[in-house]
């Protein structure tokens, strides 16, 4: 009786166990499912930042580079997340202006500027000519390593190579009244209007949230347009970029028009 008592306990002790092991195992979503409000406050109104040391780093090129605008963003985000200044006390951000922060002003340096921080994101606005070869250097370092670059990489109106930005980047967004980035545009890079987006520190500030919120690259699927949709804000219509020659969709490359 007495060993059949034993039993019986051992019996309900591992159940219980095996219970509690089961709901506590994390649940993985097959979709992300992400809100970015369009009627959040102001970023100046938001709490102040607090210490990260994680950063995402953000680069100012053609188009986006003049000072006092960039200033004028910064400003903004800085009141919400911080800015990295080196220390451990630093915020998240992390920003360089092309070509001011770039020795001899190679965007092929973005690597050893990014140097050891713990990227939490990679947002390039504007991108020079070869930024992707920069971006694929970054990812070469964890290729090393036998796995794939773990943060997301946005990419918002570049001026580099199309086909070598959509294929380092997680997306590329360009404005559909500019010729949605079309390779052929030799134009003067340097001539871009500066703000081609009135509000592109909220668009920046809804692209931190997602890279903080879903901790890795976004999926290359069809779901992509709609997260794409979030991030840009429902001032705008996004649609696939359709190459002028092949007439085929991009899978990450999207266009934007406002309402």
């Amino acid at each position: 009786m007495k060993n059949l008592l034993l039993i019986l306990a051992a019996f309900f002790s591992l159940a219980f166990f095996s219970c509690k092991k089961e709901a506590a195992r994390p649940v993985v979503a097959d979709h992300i499912q992400i809100e970015v409000s369009d009627d959040k406050k102001p970023l100046d109104e938001l709490p102040s930042w607090h210490p990260s040391e994680k950063k995402i780093c953000v680069v100012f090129g053609y188009g986006y580079n003049e000072k006092n605008y960039v200033n004028s963003v910064l400003s903004s985000l800085e009141k919400k997340y911080g800015l990295d200044d080196g220390s451990e006390a630093g915020g998240l951000i992390f920003p360089l202006v092309y070509p001011d922060d770039f020795p001899s002003e190679r965007v092929s340096r973005l690597p050893a500027l990014v140097g050891d921080r713990d990227l939490a994101g990679l947002i390039v606005i504007g991108a020079p000519e070869n930024t992707n070869y920069a971006i694929a250097k970054l990812e070469d370092e964890y290729s090393s390593q036998e796995t794939m670059i773990p943060y997301p990489v946005y990419a918002f109106f570049p001026q580099d190579d199309v086909q070598g930005i959509e294929a380092t980047a997680n997306f590329v967004v360009d404005r559909a009244m500019e010729g949605s980035g079309s390779s052929d545009d030799e134009s003067n890079k340097e001539e871009v209007l500066q703000t081609q987006v009135k509000d592109l520190d909220k668009i920046l500030d809804n692209a931190i949230e997602y890279m903080l919120l879903t901790e890795a690259p976004l999926p290359g699927n069809e779901e992509l347009l709609a997260h794409v949709s979030k991030i840009v804000g429902n001032s705008y219509k996004v649609s696939r970029y359709v190459d002028a020659e092949s007439g085929l969709q991009s899978i990450n490359h999207f266009v934007i028009e406002e309402k």
